[in-house]
């Protein structure tokens, strides 16, 4: 060995005044293939490599060899060799195996945190689950004890007028009514399995129902008609909506029909982005009817305060021909802002 470099010292582990002047043999690793190409190099004057490995503890080291002939008139005087040490194999491995095995742990980590989490989730959907059915059951008991409580309201306002002149009883049938429209929707929700809804259509067909029973004599000539599609309302605007079908039904069933015989057909329907109400009848017409200015007074009072509360318009149509067709329509949803009524004749 003429000369050497401190990264060869030590890649073998010898100090450098141990290395100078040695034999290479000596200080290369007892491999015939290092051997044999280190003689075909310095015999032929030609490049070679070679990918060795020493055997070594605590494991194997590879290294790659790479030599060099160098020549001095025209013929081989020596050798250079380059040699790169890669990674020990022992290390390599043990990086590896640690790499994995933090991986492991991670992964592991990860997993139980996942499923404390899904743990957590599903305590936390089944306690909304719980908190949806207690909220539907808090409300059905309520509706129920209100349709309960109106009940004996309207049973005591019917108990009144039984005691009453015929002459006066009016006004109370009419609160009786409104009473009944508003206990029938309490009778609704307390049917239903949704919270902060009605179904129009079945609200609708149940207040005819009742108003029928209530208004109108078993042998009576006047039919009451209904024609609806599923439709669902806020509940806060439904007793609104309920008191205004109410109005315009007892209104009409009063004044439109002298004779005792006609037709009213109440029918509701999406338009648009909004709920339209119509209430059509085949009587007299709104410049033939002769109400008392008191009826009339409050009749249009009421159906006004209701319509705004519904935040809509309504419209009245009259006509040559006989009969009176009220047209009312009013959003799907609405803010808290009421939207101020607009009555077109």
């Amino acid at each position: 060995m003429r000369d050497t470099n401190p990264a060869f010292c030590r890649l073998i582990g010898r100090p450098r005044e141990d290395i100078i002047g040695k034999p290479l043999c000596a200080l290369l690793p007892e491999d015939p293939e290092c051997l044999a190409l280190l003689d075909q190099v310095y015999r032929t004057g030609k490049f070679g490599s070679l990918q060795g490995q020493e055997h070594a503890e605590p494991g194997p080291v590879f290294s790659s060899y790479v030599l060099w002939p160098v020549t001095t008139d025209n013929r081989t005087s020596g050798v250079v060799i380059q040699v790169t040490e890669t990674a020990p194999l022992h290390a390599r491995t043990m990086e590896m195996n640690e790499a994995l095995l933090l991986g492991a742990l991670r992964q592991h980590e990860l997993a139980a945190s996942a499923d404390e989490a899904n743990v957590l989730l599903q305590a936390e959907i089944v306690q909304r689950i719980q908190s949806e059915r207690d909220a539907l059951m808090l409300t059905t008991e309520i509706s129920h004890r209100i349709k309960n409580n109106l009940q004996i309201v309207i049973s005591l306002i019917g108990a009144e007028i039984g005691q009453i002149p015929a002459a006066y009883a009016e006004g109370y049938v009419a609160m009786e009514a409104r009473i009944a429209a508003i206990a029938e929707l309490y009778n609704l929700i307390s049917q239903s399995n949704e919270v902060g809804t009605v179904p129009l259509d079945a609200y609708l067909v149940e207040l005819v129902r009742t108003m029928s029973a209530s208004l109108l004599e078993p042998s009576s000539a006047i039919r009451i008609e209904v024609e609806s599609v599923p439709m669902e309302l806020d509940s806060d605007r439904a007793v609104p909506f309920g008191l205004l079908v109410n109005e315009l039904t007892t209104n009409a069933i009063k004044h439109a029909f002298p004779d005792g015989t006609g037709r009213l057909k109440l029918s509701i329907g999406a338009v648009g982005d909004q709920i339209g109400l119509t209430v059509a009848d085949d009587g007299v017409g709104m410049d033939n009817k002769e109400p008392s200015p008191d009826a009339e007074r409050h009749g249009s009072g009421y159906v006004s305060i209701f319509v705004r509360q519904l935040g809509g318009t309504m419209t009245v149509n009259g006509s040559d021909e006989p009969g009176t067709v009220i047209r009312i329509l009013f959003p799907l949803r609405l803010d808290s802002k009421l939207v101020p009524v607009r009555c077109e004749p």
